[in-house]
């Protein structure tokens, strides 16, 4: 089987490395077969060997009565097929992997995340066991739902997706996420290594002079180190113990994105503000460090075991984090208690993210939608009603059942939503493509209510960049609804008819949006439909076309902005097809930049005087952050926002959109 493999197989690989350079691409396509014994014969052996360790933990289709070398061919292709899947399932899950040098960094995969990768695996190997032919009558049955396994057999393909990144270790690479890597720096990390390993001192010095012992020290400390070893500085410090402080200090600022911060440097004469965390920021991070925990463990060779046992390296705790006792999960707690105090031990100071950075991290706390507002206050009502007045067994059951009910509707209902955002993330442009676009840019989306009725919209024809902002009426699933049909359209405009004069796809948009929404019929027609701004940027000529309705358009040039207003009106659904719309051309230089946005930013409502934050605000916020790269930007703007809305903690007024451009 190995033999039957070909360079196509190998080459799949470089798609899930992490910026990989010219070099090592031709190196990987020159020799590719020697690239092959590592991704795909030696992966099959570890995952093959490894797993042998685990078997008693689970029910599986194969045996593990023989070596890998004395397999045949036949069943080594199972474990083959499993290395070449490997790709594809880190593609899944947004997942990179590079070759790592000093020590392996653990990569925060949650483990909904590992069973939707054992369903896949379990799916394939159904497909498989159908396609084998029954010469003896003893085929085996298989269940067409990984969910209907039972739990021993389900525990194969889980264990099995555990053993992934262990695999890729020993090959030499570490799985690792984009969205984390960019807030990182090894400057920083290196600080917070040392303030972990300083405060584990004096938690040491503490301990010894009789206080009470800190979950601090079980933290840093790993079973077996010997604790005068551990006194060291941390110069000084064996390298697994310092690569245990310096992989604590890589996940930190993950906990902090995972609530929607992201750290800098505080300025000098200045001291970091105290971050207090609420209790549901502080359950999202201590979930993401036992996640970090567990991945450590499994990295370094432990395995789940009912007992903790240092020498088999099996530990009960090796589970997800919602199976923990309180006990277990509290000092996961305590220790995301500590962040804000080491933040302050290295002068970092933390600020809002654009949501849009973390809208891929699995692991981060989501915003609250309306409707599950609605239930917290619901139950917090109730609570402190029986705090109030005692009720009857009878009444307490009504309130109960009643309850009940109005959670199971808006559970229902939420999942709608959420379904519709899967449907709105499928068309909307991904991150990756935008960037490709425009290196230098940020995307500020912010929904008001899970979906939104604001989109963007990116599309490249040859030597032009089609691209814009828009806001259609409403939010939520009635403005979602809306921004499909419009995507849908401007998408043919662009990519089928292969318009890309911004007045001649904003012609085709409204009669087709019009015509769709049946609006030339009084009776029956909507009279809804979108505000936009819309450009094509000519690559060769440096010259951008600008064409609007509703939304206008800033241009910084020279530390001046200047607004394009929108020049066209909404047409009338009875007026003809002949009437045109116009556009504005502008000359445009290295390091102008561009922006364009719906009407949410300028009309949230906040501050102490309860008021809108206004355009004019917007335009001085915008020159004032104009030497921040435009990443930043976004986070500034988000930043300044949420400022803005939770003076007096103002709800979200409408959908946010803001796309920044630098030339």
């Amino acid at each position: 089987m190995s033999g039957d493999f070909t360079k196509r197989d190998v080459l799949k690989w470089i798609e899930v490395i992490y910026r990989p350079g010219n070099q090592q691409i031709q190196d990987i396509t020159l020799n590719w077969p020697e690239y092959k014994k590592t991704f795909i014969d030696r992966i099959a052996e570890n995952l093959y060997n490894d797993i042998q360790r685990t078997k008693h933990l689970f029910s599986s289709p194969y045996t593990f009565k023989k070596k890998f070398s004395k397999l045949t061919e036949t069943e080594k292709s199972s474990w083959y097929d499993f290395a070449l899947d490997i790709p594809k399932k880190l593609r899944l899950l947004n997942l990179y992997i590079r070759p790592y040098k000093d020590f392996c960094r653990t990569c925060l995969i949650p483990y909904y995340d590992l069973e939707t990768l054992a369903r896949a695996d379990y799916h394939n190997y159904c497909q498989k066991q159908k396609s084998v032919p029954d010469t003896k009558g003893k085929k085996e049955q298989v269940h067409d739902s990984f969910r209907d396994l039972p739990d021993e057999k389900k525990r194969f393909y889980i264990e099995l997706n555990h053993l992934v990144p262990v695999a890729l270790k020993k090959a030499g690479y570490e799985i690792i996420r984009p969205e984390e890597m960019t807030e990182i720096s090894e400057k920083m990390v290196m600080k917070f290594a040392r303030a972990i390993h300083s405060k584990y001192l004096r938690e040491i010095k503490k301990r010894d002079t009789g206080s009470k012992k800190s979950s601090y020290l079980s933290w840093v400390h790993n079973p077996g180190d010997a604790q005068d070893i551990n006194l060291s500085d941390f110069d000084d410090l064996p390298e697994d113990i310092k690569h245990s402080n310096l992989d604590n200090a890589y996940q930190i600022p993950a906990k902090l994105l995972a609530i929607g911060y992201k750290l800098r440097q505080t300025g000098k004469g200045f001291k970091p503000a105290v971050l207090h965390l609420s209790e549901d920021e502080i359950e999202t991070m201590a979930r993401v460090e036992h996640i970090r925990w567990c991945w450590d463990k499994i990295l370094h060779g432990w395995i789940y075991g009912k007992v903790k046992d240092e020498r088999r390296k099996t530990h009960p705790a090796i589970i997800p984090y919602e199976d923990l006792s309180e006990s277990e999960k509290e000092k996961d707690r305590e220790l995301v208690r500590l962040v804000p105090a080491l933040l302050q031990d290295v002068d970092y100071d933390v600020f809002h993210v654009n949501p849009e950075k973390i809208s891929k991290l699995p692991y981060a706390i989501k915003p609250l939608s309306s409707i599950r507002r609605i239930l917290d206050e619901t139950k917090k009502m109730n609570a402190h009603i029986r705090s109030l007045v005692s009720l009857s067994p009878d009444v307490e059951e009504m309130v109960e059942a009643r309850n009940r009910k109005l959670e199971e509707a808006l559970k229902e209902i939420e999942s709608s939503y959420d379904y519709a955002l899967h449907i709105q993330e499928s068309f909307l442009p991904d991150n990756l493509y935008i960037r490709e676009c425009f290196p230098d840019s940020f995307i500020l989306f912010k929904p008001k209510d899970i979906v939104s009725g604001d989109f963007y919209f990116f599309s490249r024809l040859n030597h032009h960049m089609v691209f814009g902002a828009a806001d259609c009426t409403g939010h939520g699933i009635p403005g979602a609804l809306l921004s499909t049909i419009g995507y849908g359209i401007l998408d043919e405009a662009v990519n089928v008819l292969k318009l890309t004069d911004p007045s001649e796809i904003l012609k085709h948009l409204y009669l087709k949006m019009h015509k769709f929404l049946k609006m030339e019929t009084e009776k029956k027609g909507i009279s809804d439909d979108m505000d936009i701004a819309l450009c094509s940027l000519n690559t060769r000529k440096h010259i951008l076309t600008f064409s609007g309705i509703g939304n206008p358009l800033y241009h910084v040039s020279g530390g001046k902005l200047d607004e394009y207003r929108p020049g066209n009106l909404k047409k009338k659904p009875d007026e003809s097809d002949g009437n045109e719309y116009i556009s504005d051309s502008i000359n445009l230089k290295n390091g102008d930049s561009i922006y364009l946005f719906s009407d949410g930013y300028a009309d949230q409502f906040g501050g102490s005087d309860h008021k809108k934050y206004q355009t004019g605000r917007l335009k001085s916020f915008i020159l004032s952050i104009q030497d921040n790269p435009m990443p930043e930007q976004g986070d500034r703007l988000y930043e300044e926002i949420e400022k803005w809305r939770e003076v007096k903690n103002e709800e979200q007024t409408d959908d946010i959109l803001v796309i920044g451009i630098r030339i």
